[in-house]
């Protein structure tokens, strides 16, 4: 397992956490471990970073440092 943290600029209100949240939470192999404003640290037991890091970014919230 690894554990990333993603910046994620937009992501600033908990309407928009919320949204990154449920989004992570439907992938196979990620589990959210802790989401504040502007950041996500991300367990990854079987996915890759490119491809969370895909799905923030398809669910609106672009990732500063992928």
């Amino acid at each position: 397992m690894e554990t990333i943290t993603l910046t994620i600029p937009t992501m600033k209100s908990p309407h928009c956490m919320m949204v990154v949240s449920n989004t992570l939470k439907d992938m196979t192999g990620v589990s959210l471990k802790k989401v504040t404003p502007g950041e996500a640290q991300i367990e990854l037991s079987g996915a890759t970073r490119d491809l969370v890091v895909e799905a923030i970014e398809k669910a609106g919230y672009p990732v500063t440092n992928k």
